[in-house]
């Protein structure tokens, strides 16, 4: 699948979700993360979160990270991104606490090297699963979501990111 169709196919899908949800509740926060498919902590990453209840148990959530120190190697400048968008299961209630959810991953990196006449971008559009734990607090929730992404290619590893952060809640519906 191109980049572009795939910004469009998640870009196309988040505005009915959100039409959907908008006399739900929501959330809305900030992550830290980290890939863990090599067994230890790289590419850390800064980002926003947020997720919206659509009906019963069915929510959707949504996160957008910037990779902090990428590449990482001497002599080459770029940027990275990650895009995350999942529909999760989460009991209702005060008490819930753990989510799981299936939706889709969007990551774009571009490298340059001016002394090799290296200049290239590329993105890569993939599935994901999500196993979501957070604090049952009132106010501000503590969470950790883990997403094991690209399930379904049968070519590749199981990639393995971790975002932690908080989230607080926005009242979407009048309290009539």
């Amino acid at each position: 699948m191109n980049s572009r169709l795939a910004v469009t196919l998640l870009f196309g899908l988040v505005p009915p979700v959100a039409c959907t949800a908008a006399a739900q509740t929501a959330r809305v926060g900030a992550h830290y993360g980290v890939n863990l498919s090599d067994g230890h902590w790289e590419d850390e990453r800064l980002g926003a979160q947020a997720s919206v209840h659509i009906v019963g148990p069915l929510e959707t959530a949504g996160a957008f990270s910037v990779l902090t120190e990428w590449p990482g190697a001497t002599g080459f400048t770029g940027s990275a991104w990650q895009a995350y968008w999942t529909m999760r299961v989460r009991p209702r209630g005060p008490l819930s606490f753990a989510s799981v959810g299936y939706g889709f991953v969007l990551l774009h990196s571009s490298l340059r090297n001016t002394s090799l006449q290296l200049d290239t971008a590329g993105s890569d559009f993939t599935d994901a699963i999500v196993l979501g734990l957070e604090a049952p607090t009132p106010h501000v929730r503590p969470f950790a979501d883990l997403y094991l992404i690209d399930i379904l290619d049968r070519e590749s590893a199981v990639g393995v990111n971790l975002l932690m952060g908080i989230q607080i809640p926005v009242p979407t519906r009048n309290s009539n």
